[in-house]
């Protein structure tokens, strides 16, 4: 959609949309690199590493983002303000997640509600953001063991990435 073609409506609620998409994001990010460090920790005595990855990796792929924080709770020993702070980043994400846009309807028709929306939006992207830090650490420190960091893999991802010429989508 063009900017000519954008109707009233849909202008007002581009960044509410941007916020949602943003804290959406980096909910999977989080959710994603707990799920890996779950799979580089899990059943690591009686494995090769890459194979007891790859079998955590297709139990634990389903799981939600609760169950995962559950199994690295069984896999690690954790501390329990790091737990309580795990699970805020859990409940984080399922608040935006799960019915945001339902619960929120009244809202996305006012400014002042569109205002409230895109605060509560970003609060949950702090919060998720802090929690991705957090885990990205552990799994940095984890990754180390099997000879890469964090900071090898993020090379190798921008040597691999394509960016648009771009930044709106055509429709068809």
């Amino acid at each position: 959609m063009n900017d000519e073609d954008e109707t009233p409506e849909s202008a007002a609620l581009r960044p509410v949309i941007y916020e949602l998409g943003v804290a959406i994001y980096v909910a999977q990010q989080f959710e994603t690199n707990l799920l890996f460090l779950i799979c580089l920790v899990a059943n690591r005595e009686s494995l090769p590493a890459k194979e007891a990855f790859v079998n955590a990796f297709g139990v634990y792929s389903e799981k939600t983002l609760g169950q995962l924080a559950k199994a690295l709770r069984i896999r690690l020993a954790i501390p329990e303000h790091y737990e309580v702070f795990l699970r805020e980043g859990v409940d984080a994400r399922n608040k935006i997640v799960h019915g945001f846009v339902q619960r929120n309807t009244e809202k996305f028709w006012t400014v002042k509600g569109r205002e409230e929306l895109i605060d509560e939006l970003r609060e949950a992207q702090h919060i998720l953001a802090k929690r991705l830090e957090a885990i990205t650490e552990v799994l940095d420190v984890a990754l180390k063991v099997f000879g890469k960091g964090m900071e090898e893999l993020r090379r190798e991802a921008a040597f691999r990435f394509e960016p648009n010429d771009y930044a709106e989508p055509t429709s068809h």
